[in-house]
């Protein structure tokens, strides 16, 4: 946005586009005369906005840690529950943040405050259904994303992974700055191991001109579950939380060695271009039957799944709306260990308990998805064009706001991260291809490849799928094993959301290489470590001060 594209907003008002008008992710705030704030949210969820009400008023932030301060700085149980036992089901929490009575405020809308403390949010962007050249939109639209962020980066630097979301910024990056400048692309490895895997696809496209390629070693100092102690407090439990020591390894390498004033990552890519399996509900629900069947039978090979009962899904699923489908979620949380299938198609994956829950998790997540039924009637499906659209963009814009305490992690070390995958605009071009265009949930992000076909390597377009970080989380937990078994007697058990001798007891099992063991762990020790960077961290202090409209 131009200093005169501002100007013209105040003078002849913002429209409601204002948040996915230009390339970027960002919130509009307008001030009133008359006390009025209005608040344009992100589509994305990336720059998210939280209130509190007290003292007769509204305050807003960009931090809902910053709001905390105000009231005693308390985590709000019932979020956090949700987190730990269904996390994928987001209506659950919807408007809530970690923060007891610090609100969030829901992406895509214009949210109006006044002076006397009210707050009144009306959505304003759906995508629409759009027949164009999706491809060149993809393109277009990413293109200018990344040039946002490096024409005005002195050292700009991105992730390269060797995956199509990080090689596509990367190869963005050097057509943009080429040959007067490069964008530095860093890969990840395992010290002494260069080649196989990823790092051959990153190899690939490093060589490209206009990319300065480093390779960052990472040894045994650097693995998942260290550190753990060290890990800055954020918003909400951040993504890079457990493999922290590497995260951090890789900042404070990119500030001191390159200086980075902009550091990309793909984040959000795999949300925003793959197709979910709900997308065959949704072609049954629009009598495509010919086609369902046969992305059926695609995404049963690719799942390893029999046909017919992923077939039966689609079915029943397309019969049921996004409320319904939290009923679902009340039956799973009375069964320990019903876990979802992969490749189901439905709403929302199984929200199991942990094995570690206790009695009052699951009593408060139940509580949640009563709540958050009886609230969603009114207004399921209201102009969302089919279920794909209307659960992408709810994913997306959790996923947005969950980044977002990676941003956190990132800036503690001094870099600026960007998750260009998580712009607005971007979002909404993804988001407008109707149902008839797009490809079942087995390809490979299609798009993605299409639109990349003159930039990216032979061998990369060939790639159906990504690499696999479990193992290093297994070897990470075995080498951190004291320290991990010292949290199970932590801030979980004093709130009574988890079992410390349960937690005891997996553990050692997670730590040995079983799946589901880990799986429950996961996020249990995520969890404590947010919690205890909390409880260390100083709460954000608040001062008064007058206004611009006072002070005159």
């Amino acid at each position: 946005m131009t200093s005169d594209e501002l100007a013209r907003l105040a003078v002849h008002g913002v429209p409601d586009d204002v948040a996915w008008r230009w390339p970027g992710s960002y919130t509009v705030v307008a001030a009133d005369d008359d006390g009025r704030t209005t608040i344009w949210t992100d589509v994305g969820g990336a720059c998210p906005i939280y209130t509190l009400t007290v003292d007769g008023g509204v305050y807003w932030s960009s931090s809902s840690r910053a709001l905390a301060g105000l009231t005693g700085n308390h985590i709000d149980p019932d979020w956090l529950a949700a987190w730990l036992a269904a996390r994928g089901v987001s209506p659950l929490v919807d408007g809530r943040s970690a923060f007891t009575n610090v609100a969030a405020l829901p992406a895509g809308h214009r949210v109006s405050v006044s002076a006397n403390g009210t707050v009144d949010a009306q959505r304003v962007w759906w995508p629409r259904p759009r027949h164009a050249d999706h491809v060149a939109r993809l393109r277009h639209e990413l293109t200018a994303a990344v040039a946002l962020r490096v024409d005005v980066a002195e050292s700009p630097t991105a992730d390269l992974s060797g995956g199509y979301d990080s090689t596509s910024l990367v190869l963005l990056a050097a057509e943009r700055l080429h040959p007067g400048r490069a964008v530095t692309g860093v890969t990840l490895h395992p010290d002494g191991i260069t080649t196989g895997g990823d790092a051959s696809y990153a190899r690939l496209a490093g060589r490209m001109p206009g990319i300065d390629h480093q390779w960052l070693p990472l040894g045994a100092e650097h693995r998942p579950f260290g550190e753990l102690d060290r890990v800055p407090v954020t918003d909400e439990p951040a993504p890079s939380a457990l493999g922290y020591a590497s995260f951090r390894a890789q900042l404070e390498w990119l500030r001191e060695r390159r200086a980075s004033d902009c550091h990309m990552t793909g984040d959000g890519g795999d949300a925003l271009i793959c197709t979910p399996a709900l997308f065959l509900a949704d072609l049954v629900r629009t009598r495509r039957y010919g086609r369902a069947l046969a992305d059926v039978m695609r995404w049963a090979r690719l799942a390893r799944r029999s046909v017919f009962p992923l077939l039966g899904a689609a079915v029943r699923t397309a019969r049921t709306t996004r409320t319904d489908a939290l009923d679902t979620v009340l039956t799973s949380l009375a069964e320990f260990g019903s876990q979802a299938a992969i490749g189901d198609v439905a709403w929302f994956p199984a929200a199991s308990p942990p094995s570690w829950a206790t009695d009052g998790l699951r009593e408060r997540v139940a509580a949640l998805a009563s709540s958050a039924i009886n609230a969603g009637r009114s207004t399921d499906g209201d102009d969302w064009p089919d279920f794909t659209t209307q659960h992408m963009a709810s994913v997306m814009a959790t996923t947005g706001r969950t980044a977002r305490a990676d941003v956190e992690l990132a800036a503690w070390s001094g870099v600026p991260l960007h998750n260009p995958f998580l712009d607005s605009r971007l979002i909404d071009v993804c988001l407008s291809v109707p149902l008839a265009d797009r490809r079942g949930p087995a390809e490979y992000k299609p798009l993605m490849r299409a639109a990349f076909d003159d930039l990216f390597p032979e061998p990369l377009k060939r790639r159906v799928s990504k690499g696999d970080m479990t193992p290093d989380y297994y070897q990470g937990l075995r080498a951190n094993l004291a320290a991990v078994t010292d949290m199970a007697d932590g801030r979980l058990a004093e709130l009574r959301l988890a079992s410390p001798a349960v937690l005891r007891r997996i553990i050692p099992l997670a730590a040995a290489g079983v799946p589901a063991a880990y799986g429950a762990l996961e996020t249990a020790i995520s969890a404590e470590v947010w919690l205890r960077a909390i409880d260390t961290a100083p709460a954000v202090p608040w001062e008064a001060a007058k206004s611009i409209r006072e002070a005159a």
